[in-house]
């Protein structure tokens, strides 16, 4: 499996664009898949730029519906010869708010959330399921670790205000022979859940390689380096973070996991 980074808020690489926002590609066998789509179309020109070819795409996954992580998909809407079918959690397209002071600030997709349905086939996903060979989607991880969600993240249930639990959040799993390598949008319910559930899933199998945004950059000191401590913990072979680890996040990753860590800033390519 080959990952290109098309987006992501570190772009050091001179002639693409970042944001603040994930976004990638990903090659396994024949079969091209996009996950996640920054939060505005930036990503199509960095595709373009890196010789990238989306309208032969074969399937989107959406990780979670946030702005910075579905901002692009109306634009890939367009590029293809065929729809393809866009795999997303329950309920990822409801008003989904960030709270600042008193003030619901709106981060959702409803704005666009018409469009992509009339865009795309949308396949929800409620239980693991392989999309091709040795490739598989995880629904919504359980929270094992005692952690809550974020009380900054909101959404309006039956017309009241409610904490946002990002039930619809969506991870991949790539089973091999080497183990088994996670890939996250967010991990807005917790990096190590999501680790620890796709384990328990294929059981016996050692965690090969841990890649996408672990959402540290809101953590506390102790937070942050309690998650680095518990990450390491699970032995993985390779680290890869992105967009809302955060510094300090990569910092204390870093500093659990001396030489196995590093950025998939845009423009990086990884092959595992």
């Amino acid at each position: 499996m080959t990952i290109t980074s098309l987006m992501d808020d570190y772009c050091p690489k001179r002639g693409l664009t970042g944001e603040h926002g994930l976004s990638f590609y990903i090659e396994i066998g024949v079969t091209k898949l996009l996950f996640d789509a920054g939060q505005s179309a930036a990503f199509l020109d960095n595709a373009r730029r890196l010789g990238i070819d989306l309208a032969s795409l074969d399937a989107v996954v959406l990780s979670h519906g946030h702005y910075d992580h579905e901002g692009g998909l109306t634009a890939v809407a367009g590029l293809g010869r065929r729809p393809v079918p866009l795999y997303a959690g329950k309920g990822f397209n409801d008003a989904r708010y960030s709270k600042v002071g008193d003030t619901l600030v709106s981060i959702g997709l409803e704005a666009v959330a018409a469009a992509i349905a009339e865009a795309f086939p949308v396949c929800i996903i409620e239980s693991p399921r392989e999309i091709t060979a040795g490739l598989f989607i995880l629904p919504k991880a359980a929270r094992v670790d005692g952690s809550s969600a974020s009380p900054r993240f909101r959404r309006i249930c039956e017309g009241k205000e409610v904490v946002d639990c990002f039930d619809d959040e969506l991870s991949l799993v790539l089973r091999d022979e080497e183990g088994i390598s996670v890939i996250t949008g967010c991990a807005h319910r917790g990096i190590v859940n999501i680790a620890r559930q796709a384990m328990a899933a294929f059981p016996g199998r050692p965690l090969k390689a841990l890649i996408g945004g672990f959402h540290l950059v809101d953590g506390s000191p102790d937070t942050v380096m309690e998650t680095a401590s518990a990450i390491a913990a699970l032995e993985p072979k390779i680290v890869y973070c992105s967009h809302c680890t955060g510094l300090s996040g990569y910092a204390a990753l870093c500093a659990s996991m001396p030489g196995k860590v590093s950025w998939l800033s845009c423009g990086t390519r990884i092959d595992l």
